[in-house]
């Protein structure tokens, strides 16, 4: 089944103005996690008690090792690597009051619809909550390692339905890597260029239009921002179903209401 995720955006400032325009020109940011605003984030400990070298020592070493890592147990990524990857965060729906709260400036931004058939979307992975902090096992395979560690968040964030797509550094030893391995396998060609394009790091990255199928205007929007994304998005995205949301006169809840070429639906 067709699956469509949402980015909330605040546009209160003039750079978020810009991004929001960005986004709907087809150009989108991937942060780095480092500047993310949960103080856990990717915090994932290592699991020292799956470690190999534990075989090698004595029982008594072996309680030692394990005593002192358990009062301060190594976190799976450092602080650089936190800097090098890039995290794209989206959610599930575009009627959540607290995401509108937290992330379009109380209401007062945007939320816009991605279809996840069309990159980079189509690589977003659900996060999972738990109520432990996750512990990566060595020698992990890359998928599990994956969503214990950029995938796992407290439960204190599920009202945010997360999925993230990921883009991390390639440095120039991997580069080079790829180059040696294309030189004695051409026929990886095509693997070795999907693998750097889909990669890369934080920064902004140029995506089609056409994969942006929904634009959700705050319900406390300022009629002078809702006027430039209206033309931006009329301009950039014109197959874009635009809405603007409304508060329910009897539930905690938000509807939309359809916005024609030419103004409010009636």
């Amino acid at each position: 089944m067709k699956q469509t995720l949402y980015k909330y955006c605040s546009v209160s400032t003039s750079s978020q103005m810009s991004r929001a325009i960005d986004l709907l020109n087809g150009r989108i940011y991937f942060s780095a996690p480092a500047n993310f605003n949960d103080p856990f984030e990717l915090s994932a400990k290592v699991n020292i008690s799956s470690s190999p070298l534990l075989d090698t020592l004595s029982q008594k070493e072996r309680n030692e090792v394990l005593r002192v890592f358990r009062l301060r147990p190594p976190t799976a990524l450092s602080d650089d690597w936190k800097e090098k990857v890039g995290i794209l965060c989206l959610s599930e729906g575009p009627a959540n009051i607290l995401m509108w709260s937290h992330y379009s400036n109380n209401h007062s931004g945007i939320c816009i619809g991605f279809d996840t058939d069309q990159k980079p979307f189509s690589s977003a992975k659900m996060v999972s909550y738990s109520d432990e902090r996750p512990a990566a096992d060595f020698n992990s395979d890359s998928e599990k390692l994956l969503s214990r560690v950029l995938l796992t968040k407290s439960k204190h964030w599920s009202y945010e339905r997360e999925w993230r797509s990921i883009k991390r550094t390639i440095e120039s030893d991997e580069l080079n890597f790829y180059y040696k391995t294309f030189k004695n396998n051409p026929d990886r060609l095509d693997e070795i260029a999907s693998t750097i394009e889909e990669n890369g790091g934080p920064g902004l990255y140029s995506f089609e239009k056409s994969a942006i199928c929904s634009i959700f205007l705050g319900s406390k929007i300022t009629s002078d921002n809702k006027e430039k994304l209206i033309q931006a998005a009329r301009s950039a995205c014109p197959q874009a179903k635009i809405f603007q949301m409304e508060l329910d006169h009897n539930y905690f809840w938000l509807n939309k209401k359809g916005i024609s070429s030419f103004g409010l639906a009636p």
